[in-house]
This record gives structure tokens, C-alpha cells and sequence, in this order.
């Protein structure tokens, strides 16, 4: 798959769950975890997460996706400023975010998402140098709130 048949499906992920999904800036995580969908930590995780964000009003969307088939995988949670316990960076672009439902997500964003394969030889690639950027920048802001 190409950088944007990659990007078109992980935008088709988030749009087909998020009513006003046009108001976010989206990003690709590959490297995931936390407590979501009862994955506990440190265990092989097999999604990834398409995260939307926005500055106005502060708000970040996880919605999770299988890496292998590129589909939705569980419903997507909105982190915003009714719900956020804490946010933080625990090195650069790795971020773990805490409701006070409970819910605990761990997300890795770089420069380029590399997600799982049906052939280890083609490597799906998606490119998003500047959106990893803008998206660490929200969550520094996100995390000082």
C-alpha cells in the first residue's frame, strides 16, 4: 500500500466512528498500549491507534485499529478536559494519558508509522513527520492543563 492509500484508510477508520470527524488533526500510532480493549501492559498489543485531535476546544480522539487488517478495532474514546487525570511525555513522543474512568492509554507517535504487514518483506509506511510535531506539541499543551 502506498503513504496515501494508508492515510485514506486510516481516515476512513476514524470518520466512519467520529460524527464530526472533519474538526480533527489525525495522526497514526503503531506502538500502543495501556489498559484499552483489556490489553494490560507490556503485552504483545495488536492494534494501533488513529488519534484525532483539536485545540478548541482541547480534545484528543483514540480510536483503535487492527494493524494487520486495517480495520476498527473497538470503539474510539474522547479525552478532553472533563475526563483527563493526567497527561504525559515519558520520552520524546511516547505519551500515556489517564482517565478517571480508569483507562490508561500508551501511545508512541513518530515521524513515520510503521504498521504491521501481511508480507514482512513490504513494510506499511506512513509519513507524518510535521503532523507528529504539531501532534507533541498538543499534548505538551495538553499535558501543562
Amino acid at each position: 500500500m502506498t503513504d496515501a492509500a494508508l492515510k485514506t484508510a486510516l481516515h476512513r477508520i476514524f470518520d466512519g466512528q467520529i460524527p464530526n470527524y472533519g474538526s480533527y488533526n489525525l495522526v497514526c500510532a503503531a506502538e500502543t498500549g495501556g489498559t484499552v480493549d483489556g490489553v494490560l501492559p507490556g503485552a504483545p498489543v495488536p492494534h494501533g491507534f488513529v488519534l484525532g485531535y483539536r485545540r478548541q476546544p482541547a480534545e484528543l480522539v483514540i480510536a483503535p485499529f487492527d494493524r494487520r487488517t486495517l480495520a476498527p478495532a473497538g470503539r474510539p474514546w474522547t479525552v478532553d478536559l472533563t475526563n483527563l487525570v493526567y497527561a504525559e511525555e515519558a520520552t520524546p513522543g511516547a505519551f500515556d494519558v489517564g482517565t478517571s474512568t480508569g483507562r490508561i492509554f500508551s501511545f508512541t507517535v513518530r515521524g513515520r508509522c510503521v504498521i504491521d504487514s501481511p508480507s514482512p518483506a513490504t513494510p506499511r509506511v506512513v509519513e507524518q513527520e510535521d503532523d507528529a510535531e504539531d501532534f507533541a506539541e498538543f499534548m505538551r499543551v495538553l499535558a501543562a492543563l
